[in-house]
Order: C-alpha cells, then structure tokens, then sequence
C-alpha cells in the first residue's frame, strides 16, 4: 500500500471515527439510571464503542504497514509498536492499552458486558478516541 493510498483510507476510517463519537458524545448525556435500564440506549452505546475501537485498531494497523512498523501478532500490540514508533505518546499508549481488551469483551465476551462499565467507558473514555486521531493525523502530516 503506498503512503498516499493508505493516507486516504486512514482519513476514511477517522471520519467515520467522527460520526461514531458524535453518536456517543449524544449517548453522554443519557443519565446512568435511564442507560443502565434503557437496552436502546446500552445497545447503541455498546455498538458505537465496538466500531471506535475497531476504527482505532484498523488505522493503527495501516499505519503500521503503509510505513513497514514491525507487525504485532495480536491486536493489543499495535498500539505498542505505534509508541515504540514515536506515532502517539506514552500517555495515550498507556490510555488505549485498555481499548483492545474492552474490545475482545464487547465481542467474544458480549453475554458477560457489565451494563455499568459500559456506561463508565463511555464516560470516561472515549475523549483517548479523540486524541489518537488528532495524534495520527500529526504523525501523517509529518510524513508527506
């Protein structure tokens, strides 16, 4: 995949990121009582978070073959190679390490998701979306 083709399919993924953040950012303002017993609301929420994460996994994995990174063996890992690759900051790295593992939750472990922690992921969390785009654009940027 050449830079610049990979460049616009990142771009295409951050702005679906876009879309799913403003869904959830609208989720935000559902009180926890109404949330936790509302499946409408667990449900989007729960689906938007899903897509986030796989949005977050699928750029960094684009940026790790479009500049020829190492390639992790699973998924937790790409966020690794993007620190050890100077793409995003130890703080971030530190913050999405936890995306992935909520991920495989949300997915193989769906008959397990605690309503609750759902509902705190989208509260305290998702602002860690934001920033990884922000900090994968720079490091694009810097690169053309």
């Amino acid at each position: 995949m050449t830079t610049g083709i990979a460049y616009n399919k990142i771009v295409g993924k951050l702005q679906a990121l876009d879309e799913y953040l403003g869904y959830l950012k609208d989720l935000q303002k559902v009180n926890k009582k109404s949330f936790l017993a509302d499946y409408h609301q667990f449900g989007l929420g729960e689906h938007y978070l899903h897509l986030s994460i796989e949005v977050l996994l699928d750029v960094a994995k684009m940026v790790i073959i479009a500049f020829n990174f190492p390639r992790p063996e699973e998924n937790r890992d790409v966020f690794r190679v993007l620190h050890d690759k100077k793409v995003m900051s130890e703080k971030l790295y530190n913050q999405l390490m936890g995306a992935s593992g909520f991920r495989n939750v949300l997915i193989h472990e769906y008959e397990k998701i605690n309503r609750e922690r759902v509902y705190e992921y989208l509260q305290n969390d998702i602002d860690q979306f934001r920033e990884f785009k922000r900090q994968a654009l720079r490091f694009l940027a810097k690169q053309k």
